[in-house]
């Protein structure tokens, strides 16, 4: 999947192959990031989580690491 084909909005698991880590490691990044700020970045929506597109492709692209220094 290319990220510019991809929703505004992707789930873990979609956000976990993106990255090509695993489910379970992309869920505990996802909430580290809840906690501290620092991991997968994501948006809570209801009692979901999801990954934004633009959050992703900045961590991608190197201008946003997993420790939330840009």
């Amino acid at each position: 999947m290319a990220l510019d084909e991809c929703p505004e909005l992707l789930t873990i698991s979609e956000a976990a192959q993106l990255l090509r880590i695993g489910r379970t490691t992309a869920y505990a990044e996802a909430n580290r990031f809840e906690r501290t700020g620092e991991g997968l970045p994501v948006i809570r929506v209801g009692r979901s989580l999801r990954a934004p597109r633009e959050r992703l492709r900045s961590l991608i692209a190197g201008e946003r690491s997993w420790t939330g220094e840009r």
